[in-house]
């Protein structure tokens, strides 16, 4: 029986799959959407909240078990636990290589929803200090669209997500569209305080982040936009293989895919297909393409596809607060009461060479997110608090994706190969991330447990020191890997946006120049990484795309 044949396949149902779906089949077309992971069953979510809802120390021992199951990267995330280990893949199954000496930490999902349930929810909106940062130091180059264009996007994602959040103005950090307003912790308003007398410079702002409606029955609720259309067919446990092109056009055809469980190969033809599948899997995707008409990798005629891969450079410092005592629960009130007083965390934008040049050993900056008096601790115990550094990578030629053919994954098709090294900027950028966050907890009077990043761990005596000595060995063991690249969950890049199809992969429009009927939304196309979450600009990115698929390609479908 002949394949059936789509508007358009949708590859990836994360955080920009999900929107590529809804905003498709909201505008008339007929839409597969392929995820190479399972759906989650509701049991498995169930166990997710109520250990949220139930909080606890951290135990080692959920990491021991995971690795023994065959998630051997999966664990050393800094958030895993075993309850949420359904929401992380295989590492057996599901491998990948790196540089020799520079291990790389790809934390992946692959169910339906992606990375989507497991996301920390946070949405600030890039600026134009981020899309024309080139304009500003002459490092890279800028995207080939601003601020402006994205605002009626960020829009209607925010109205959709259900946003919490507080106007701040700050130019840097532009306020969105919130549907309540977001509070900080006792310890958190004492800890601004006394910040911004100190570092006027320093705002100390609450997170702008997600409801947690925005997924319902462990499904997100712009999947089920999608399907409330009737448009919409999601064939789970699909793992593309190949984006398929005419050899005449170069354009693609569709996507040939392999079940997950029985590895039977099946092609979904297409008029558009959009890659969603995230920055690594859709430039392998792309590479593992290659064919007579686009011998290098689909997209790849600049040379550039896989160059320029980024991601933030991550530091860590947690520790007590010796005047308050207990936590301020969280979690949206379990899972979604918005009239919790209580939100999701602490952030600092980026305040660092923005309009005058005030930290001349590095370029461009660093932003800071935590909690304070947020997580769990017994009754009576000093409350606590952890600050995450989130530096800006600069944009390197020779930072790369690309493809290992000598390796192949459960399915036959050749991994990923990660080569991403930070250079000067980075380590100089990372050491005062450290600084700044270790300057601020000591003026509070706070008690350092722990600071640490892939360069290094202060005073390894005192690391967990509340903790077991498991625990304390565990961590020790593992942190530099634990704290490595990857660990901001944030990477970008390979696959950039641009003006001209000699300096890059896609055009203004998230379209491939070699092949313009493929679009990409996900972080690959990012020109520069910024210091902020990049997905609410992906999300934006989506639907911007798609609103041209349908009001341009649409016309001939």
């Amino acid at each position: 029986m002949a394949e059936e044949r789509f508007d358009a396949i949708v590859v990836g149902s994360g955080a920009t799959g999900g929107f590529a779906a809804k905003e498709l089949t909201e505008r008339g077309l007929k839409v597969l959407l392929l995820e190479a992971g399972p759906i989650v069953t509701h049991d498995d979510y169930k166990k997710l909240e109520e250990a949220a809802a139930h909080p606890k120390m951290v135990s080692p021992w959920g990491r021991v078990r995971a690795g023994i199951k065959g998630q051997i990267i999966q664990c050393r995330a800094a958030w895993f636990s075993e309850e949420a280990s359904f929401l992380h893949v295989n590492d057996l199954k599901n491998p990948y290589t790196w540089s020799p000496g520079h291990f790389y930490l790809w934390i992946r999902t692959r169910v339906l929803g992606g990375r989507f349930l497991n996301w920390g929810r946070v949405v600030p909106r890039m600026s134009d200090y981020d899309f024309k940062a080139a304009s500003k130091d002459g490092i890279g180059e800028d995207w080939p669209i601003c601020y402006n264009d994205l605002i009626p996007y960020y829009e209607h994602v925010e109205e959709f997500l259900g946003v919490v959040g507080e106007e701040d103005h700050l130019p840097q950090a532009p306020d969105g569209k919130y549907i309540a307003k977001a509070h900080l912790t006792r310890p958190e308003q004492a800890f601004k305080q006394k910040v911004e007398s100190i570092w006027p410079e320093r705002k100390v702002i609450p997170w702008r982040y997600m409801r947690a409606q925005a997924i319902k029955d462990h499904v997100p609720t712009t999947i089920l936009a999608a399907k409330a259309t009737h448009r919409l067919e999601i064939r789970a446990d699909s793992v593309v293989k190949q984006v398929n092109t005419d050899p005449s056009t170069g354009k693609a055809t569709g996507v040939t895919y392999i079940d997950r469980k029985t590895k039977r190969e099946t092609t979904a033809s297409a008029s558009v297909v959009m890659l969603c599948a995230s920055t690594i899997e859709t430039i392998r995707l792309l590479l593992n393409s290659a064919c007579s008409k686009h011998p290098n990798g689909v997209g790849n005629s600049s040379g550039l596809l896989g160059r320029y891969f980024m991601d933030q450079s991550p530091c860590l410092v947690f520790g007590s607060v010796p005047s308050a005592t207990g936590y301020e629960h969280d979690l949206d009130g379990n899972f979604g009461d918005l009239t919790n007083p209580n939100p999701g965390g602490i952030y600092f934008p980026r305040f660092q060479n923005l309009d005058r040049i005030n930290y001349p050993q590095f370029a461009r900056g660093f932003n800071i997110q935590g909690a304070i008096g947020r997580n769990f601790v017994p009754e009576g115990s000093p409350s606590a608090f952890g600050f995450m550094g989130q530096g800006e990578m600069l944009p390197y030629y020779d930072n790369t994706v690309t493809v290992n053919h000598r390796k192949k994954d459960a399915w036959g098709i050749p991994v990923a190969h990660l080569t991403i090294i930070p250079k000067e900027n980075e380590l100089k950028m990372v050491r005062v991330e450290m600084d700044t966050i270790t300057e601020m907890v000591r003026a509070c009077g706070y008690n350092i447990d722990l600071c640490a990043s892939y360069i290094g761990l202060d005073d390894p005596k005192n690391v967990l020191k509340h903790d077991s000595w498991f625990s304390r060995f565990m961590f020790k063991l593992s942190y530099k890997k634990s704290l490595g690249m990857g660990a901001a969950i944030h990477e970008c890049g390979g696959a950039r946006m641009g003006n001209e199809r000699g300096t890059s992969v896609l055009n203004p429009h998230n379209q491939l120049w070699d092949a313009d009927n493929v679009f990409i939304t996900d972080s690959s196309c990012f020109v520069s990484n910024g210091t902020c979450g990049p997905t609410l600009t992906t999300m934006a990115l989506t639907v911007r795309a798609a609103e041209y698929v349908a009001r341009e390609l649409g016309k001939t479908l």
